[in-house]
């Protein structure tokens, strides 16, 4: 028994236990381990925080120990646990992991139920409580659930917060609490007088033709208070998204709306989310206190979502749902004045030039930023420059370098594959890596998620696909490297088609870019002859300046290359 080195694991639920538990988890398992004179492996405790049971999926604490178990030397042979229902609370979850340990040479021991997976009616043991626990935590959703329900049913609110109103506990009087206060049974809602007034008045603003974008303007200018404060942003105020979804809130009619969604938990990835429930499922309770908007009010509302929706409808578009579009600079651009990400603001006329601008000045008015440019014009600007930097004699002379380079290596390859004592090595090689990637995929489909794991099967994946192309293409070669002395005139002409190459493939260029430069900032800049754009961030891979202008007039045609519109600047 002395030579038994034991981890310890322990968790917590957010929903069900406090922070300290964690450490009167870990604290009864060194007991333990002191008692049968075992030793625990420090480096080797591993804790996951506010993570639920139900999956064993994003709990970094108990992947680690389970990549760490294939590990050779074994760093340990014991896992210490306070109860089965810390491994997990999902039985194929609690059972596989079990398994996985054992087969490494590890086995799980709860110190409070005695169940060491050593032991041969272990596993039995280890699955009816993990029945036990599962059944354990499902009847606490079901119980949670109807506790709910009664809140509602009862005019009070199940949780959260609604602008227009303030949350106001409800107090039992028969259940004291902490600090000489009573325990609170419930919530209700009350009217904020102040805000029902800002409620009511989006709603006759939008029942009298004005647009989403217009009433969030009028709002921020007026510098009135918003529902929600976004942390990504320097400047706060009301959105169009916002103001949709209030329009849509029933509670402004005094209708309390439940039970119209579920939370359901991903197998794939573990994480939870909303899904829709059955229309017949939702349940709707008048609360005539709640009521902030009048019916008629209401129902004009309404017919205005239906117009709305049907004008701009598929059918309504010619009977096809848009393509979906794909543009080089999506996600790369900043404003520069405010910090939002700017996006395609216009582009539905007929002309159909789609445009990049702030959406903080379009839908929000609480940007200055006001100017737009085209997708098309901005594309060809940037490209431009680039393609010039590429031309320059310098860059040619590196590109052809490297060409040149990478045709030597792959001379040297060829005739590594081509001799038989290579051949042979390379096929066996292949054949160790194929067994390899077997067992690394056995591992993730029986463990789940594991960075650990998904970076050895990169790296076994790419080793072995470089070997089966070195044998697919295993052809008798000839020395090339002195054909190639002059490769500057390919090198022109293919810069010169950049543009193209770009286009053929957005999504790919995009990600490239995205790796080399990250993110663009677009600051507004005026002079008498037209509005530009200063561009900074890292411009340098572009222009090898700190700085670039790209001309933002609207109307004119894209730059030609004898004519960029580019002005950069030191």
């Amino acid at each position: 028994m002395n030579n038994i080195r034991c981890a310890i694991y322990a968790r917590y639920s957010s929903d069900l236990q406090k922070p300290a538990s964690i450490e009167d988890q870990i604290r009864r398992c060194r007991e333990f381990a002191a008692r049968q004179g075992w030793a625990v492996m420090e480096e080797f405790i591993r804790v996951d925080t506010a993570k639920s049971g139900g999956s064993i999926l994003n709990r970094d604490g108990l992947q680690s120990l389970v990549a760490a178990a294939r590990m050779r030397p074994l760093p340990f042979n014991k896992l210490l646990i306070d109860d089965t229902s810390r491994l997990a609370r999902d039985i194929p979850d609690a059972i596989r992991t079990i398994d996985i340990l054992k087969y490494h040479g590890v086995h799980i021991c709860s110190v409070t139920q005695g169940i060491d997976t050593i032991d041969k009616s272990a596993r039995q043991m280890a699955a009816f409580n993990a029945i036990i626990d599962e059944t354990y935590s499902a009847a606490l959703a079901d119980k949670v659930h109807r506790g709910q329900e009664g809140r509602v049913r009862a005019g009070m609110i199940s949780g959260g917060r609604c602008f227009g109103y303030e949350n106001v506990p409800i107090e039992d009087p028969s259940r004291p609490a902490k600090y000489g206060r009573n325990a609170v049974s419930g919530v209700r809602l009350a009217i904020a007088p102040a805000q029902a007034a800002v409620v009511k008045r989006i709603f006759e603003m939008y029942a009298s033709g004005l647009s989403l974008a217009t009433i969030a303007k009028t709002l921020n200018a007026e510098g009135i208070e918003c529902p929600r404060k976004a942390s990504n942003r320097k400047l706060q105020g009301w959105a169009t998204t916002s103001i949709r979804e209030m329009l849509r809130n029933e509670k402004y009619r005094g209708v309390s709306v439940w039970n119209r969604t579920r939370k359901a938990r991903n197998p794939e990835t573990g994480r939870k989310i909303s899904q829709d429930r059955a229309a017949a499922d939702a349940i709707r309770i008048p609360v005539p206190e709640w009521r902030i908007v009048s019916e008629e009010l209401w129902a004009s509302i309404q017919a205005r979502h239906a117009y709305v929706g049907q004008r701009h409808s598929a059918k309504r578009l010619g009977g096809h749902a848009r393509a979906k579009r794909s543009y080089l600079f999506s996600g790369l651009l900043k404003c520069g004045i405010c910090g939002a990400h700017m996006n395609i603001v216009a582009g539905s006329g007929k002309r159909a030039y789609v445009k990049y601008g702030c959406p903080s000045y379009r839908n929000r008015g609480t940007c200055s930023n006001s100017v737009m440019i085209r997708a098309d014009r901005l594309e060809s600007q940037l490209v431009s420059s680039l393609r010039r930097r590429l031309l320059a004699p310098k860059y040619i002379a590196v590109i052809e370098r490297g060409l040149k380079q990478a045709v030597r290596e792959l001379e040297t390859l060829s005739r590594k594959a081509n001799s038989k004592t290579e051949l042979e090595k390379l096929k066996r090689r292949s054949a160790e890596l194929d067994s390899q990637l077997s067992r690394l995929a056995d591992a993730i489909a029986a463990s789940g998620h594991s960075d650990v794991l998904l970076k050895r099967l990169e790296a076994v994946e790419m080793e072995r696909d470089q070997i089966e192309a070195l044998l697919s293409t295993r052809v008798e070669t000839r020395p090339v490297t002195n054909e190639l002395r002059d490769l500057k005139p390919w090198i022109v002409e293919q810069v010169a088609f950049l543009d193209d190459a770009l286009k053929q493939k957005p999504e790919l260029a995009r990600a490239v870019l995205q790796r080399l430069v990250g993110q663009l900032v677009l600051t507004p800049t005026q002079t008498e002859e037209s509005d530009l754009l200063q561009v900074t961030g890292n411009i340098q891979f572009f222009t090898g300046k700190s700085a670039l202008q790209v001309v933002a007039r609207d109307g004119i045609e894209p730059p030609t290359p004898a004519f960029s519109g580019l002005r950069s600047t030191s």
